[in-house]
C-alpha cells in the first residue's frame, strides 16, 4: 500500500529530525495509525524495523518514544520477530556499559551502617545522585546507560512478555545482568520480576480440608495472590464451578483488561507449604471452622500472596501448595502486573487418596 509507505516515511523523517515538534511527531503518526488497520504483516514488519532502528537517535527521550511505539503494536497482537533480538542486544550492551557505575554504587552501598529504613533509603538515593553526576568517577557513556536503562525498559517488558519463545530468549542473555542492577534500578527491578516468572513449572497442589488435589503445572504467575485466584477459577477444587467471576478470573489469566477498578477480590484460602507437615498437631486445623485463629499458629509455614511461586518449596521435584481455611479474609486489588503475559494452571493427574496421604505424611 503506497499511502502507508509513505506514512511510514514521512514519520521516520519527522522523528529524525531535531526541529520537529511533539505535534509534528503525534500528528505524523496518527497518520501511519489510519492506515494500520488495512496493512498486512509485512508492512507493519517493515514499519516496525524502521522505527525500531531510531533507538539510535541522540535525543533520548525521542528515541524511546519510538521503542515504545514497537512495544505498544506488539501488545496488539502485531509480530515482534524484527525487533525481539535487536532489543536483547541493546538492552544487553546498556546492562555491560551501566555495569562499572552499579558496581561502583554497590561498594558505597555497602559501607551505609544507618539501620533505620528510611534514613538509609535516603542516604541511598543520595549516594546515586552524587556518584551519577560525578563525570570524574563516572563517564558520559556510563551515565547515558543508567538513564537509558529506565527509558527503554517498558519496551523490553512488552516485547518480552508477549510469549514464551521471547521470554526464554530474553531470560537466557539478560536475567544475571538485570538482577545485579535490579536491585537499584526501577526497569532492570521490573525486568527482573517478570525473568522470575516460570513456564512450565511442576506442582502439586492439595485442599487438605476436603482431601483433593492434583499434580500440573503453571505457568506465567508473577505473584502468589494471583495463584490463589487462578486456583479458585478451577472447578475441580470448587465444586464443579469457579468460586471467582469470569471477568475477574479475566484480570489474573491475561485474557481481559489488566485491571478493574472499583473492585477488589477476596482469596478464599490460606495457603501453606509442605513444611507445615512436620508442624506438631497441623491436624487441628483441618476443617476447623470455630477457631479460625489457630492456624496462626503455622504462619511460618504460609505461602504469602506478595511472595511468587519461587518462594514455595520444592519436594519431589514438585513446588507444593496447601490449601485451607482462611485464618481471616484477605482482599486485594484486581490487577495483573504484565499487559501481555498470559498466565494459568494446567491438571495432568488427578490425585487419588492415597497419594494425598503420602504428600501430607511425607518426612521433609
Amino acid at each position: 500500500m503506497q499511502e502507508l509507505q509513505n506514512a511510514t516515511d514521512i514519520f521516520i523523517k519527522v522523528m529524525s529530525s531535531p526541529s520537529s515538534s511533539k505535534e509534528d511527531i503525534n500528528n505524523s503518526l496518527q497518520e501511519y495509525y489510519k492506515y494500520l488497520s488495512d496493512s498486512n504483516e509485512e508492512e507493519v514488519i517493515l514499519f516496525m524495523k524502521k522505527v525500531f532502528d531510531l533507538h539510535r537517535l541522540s535525543d533520548m527521550e525521542r528515541a524511546a518514544t519510538a521503542t515504545i511505539i514497537c512495544g505498544y503494536l506488539v501488545e496488539r497482537g502485531f509480530p515482534s520477530d524484527s525487533i525481539l533480538h535487536p532489543l536483547i542486544d541493546f538492552y544487553d550492551n546498556l546492562l555491560d556499559r551501566s555495569q562499572i557505575f552499579y558496581e561502583s554504587l554497590f561498594s558505597e552501598i555497602s559501607k551505609i551502617n544507618e539501620e533505620d529504613d528510611e534514613k538509609r533509603d535516603g542516604i541511598i538515593n543520595k549516594t546515586f545522585a552524587d556518584l551519577v553526576s560525578d563525570r570524574s568517577k563516572v563517564s558520559q557513556e556510563a551515565y547515558n546507560a543508567v538513564v537509558a536503562l529506565d527509558k527503554f525498559y517498558a519496551c523490553a517488558i512488552s516485547v518480552f512478555s508477549v510469549n514464551k519463545d521471547n521470554f526464554l530468549s530474553a531470560k537466557v542473555r539478560l536475567a544475571d545482568k538485570v538482577a545485579f542492577v535490579g536491585q537499584n534500578n526501577e526497569g532492570c527491578y521490573w525486568l527482573n520480576e517478570l525473568f522470575g516468572v516460570f513456564f512450565d513449572e511442576p506442582v502439586v497442589v492439595i485442599d487438605i480440608d476436603k482431601s483433593i488435589g492434583f499434580k500440573g503445572k503453571i505457568n506465567g504467575i508473577v505473584y502468589n495472590n494471583q495463584l490463589q485466584y487462578l486456583l479458585m477459577g478451577i472447578p475441580f477444587l470448587n465444586d464443579d464451578k469457579s468460586a471467582i467471576p469470569e471477568d475477574i478470573l479475566g484480570v489474573f489469566n491475561g485474557e481481559g483488561p489488566q485491571q478493574l477498578d472499583q473492585k477488589s477480590v477476596t482469596g478464599k484460602w490460606n495457603m501453606y507449604n509442605l513444611e507445615l507437615c512436620k508442624e506438631q498437631d497441623w491436624q487441628k486445623i483441618i476443617n476447623n471452622k470455630e477457631n479460625l485463629s489457630q492456624a496462626k499458629g503455622f504462619s511460618n509455614c504460609w505461602i504469602w500472596g506478595e511472595g511468587t511461586p519461587g518462594n514455595i518449596t520444592i519436594h519431589r521435584g514438585y513446588r507444593v501448595i496447601l490449601l485451607g481455611t482462611p485464618s481471616y479474609s484477605r482482599s486485594s486489588s484486581i490487577q495483573r502486573t504484565f499487559r501481555n503475559l498470559r498466565a494459568g494452571i494446567e491438571i495432568e493427574k488427578i490425585l487419588d487418596q492415597e497419594e494425598i496421604d503420602n504428600w501430607l505424611n511425607h518426612t521433609i
